[in-house]
């Protein structure tokens, strides 16, 4: 496992004015210009939300969340980007109503997924953005990486965020659109701290990203339905990231 990457990130092309006035920003998947031999990075990374597990902390008939996950340390003076195992995850109930105060524990990320150069780019650029755009000095970076896949069928409803209206607990958050396949809903909202809507964000496209100051804000994401009698699924990346203790 200890595999150490060192890489330059990525310019995202994002004003920092914009982030600081909003407290959150979206970027198109258009917008990202990787190098083009991290294409077959890519086509890894897309193929492993293939092998996702069910989420056995979900209550009792909600079968439609499936996900792995993962934790990193980000060097922003080196560009080292340090897979780390630990596979536990806690969030307190005044944070997650649905599954808080509960050290939760997933499979983590498949061994080829902790080394994939295209997640480390994504990791890196992101970061790099927020650390910016807020100027700060911090170095080290504790980073948690999260692969969801929420299906749904005529019979299943798939919530992408059954807790509602909710901070994550963490000091920014990004969001990043794998798949999404025969869907009707998925509409990201952000609301500020005294939950009042301030923006609706549908990410329809690959790499369709949302930047967030989880700090600040709130966020949900709408159910998920099919739109003809195929299964549907939206497969997600959410990475959190907060200053090395």
């Amino acid at each position: 496992m200890g595999h150490l990457e060192q890489l330059s990130y990525l310019k995202l092309g994002l004003s920092s004015e914009n982030l600081l006035e909003e407290g959150y920003q979206f970027l198109p998947g258009s917008a990202w210009i990787f190098p083009s031999y991290l294409s077959k990075f890519w086509d890894q990374l897309v193929d492993s939300w293939n092998y996702l597990e069910l989420d056995t902390y979900m209550k009792k008939g909600d079968i439609y969340r499936y996900r792995k996950f993962g934790r990193f340390i980000y060097d922003d003076t080196t560009g080292h980007v340090q897979p780390i195992i630990n596979s536990s995850f806690y969030q307190s109930k005044t944070i997650n109503q649905y599954a808080g105060d509960v050290e939760r524990s997933f499979t983590h990320l498949d061994d080829n997924i902790y080394k994939n150069r295209f997640l480390h780019y994504i990791i890196a650029s992101s970061l790099h953005h927020f650390i910016e755009t807020y100027k700060l000095t911090e170095k080290k970076w504790e980073v948690t990486l999260h692969q969801f896949r929420i299906l749904a069928t005529k019979e299943l409803t798939g919530l992408p965020t059954p807790e509602g209206i909710h901070q994550d607990g963490h000091k920014f958050i990004s969001m990043h659109l794998i798949n999404r396949q025969n869907v009707n809903g998925g509409i990201s909202s952000i609301y500020n701290s005294d939950k009042d809507k301030l923006s609706e964000i549908t990410l329809k496209k690959p790499m369709d990203s949302l930047f967030l100051n989880d700090e600040l804000l709130y966020h949900s994401v709408s159910p998920i339905t099919p739109k003809s009698d195929d299964t549907s699924y939206r497969d997600i990346l959410v990475i959190d990231y907060n200053i090395a203790k």
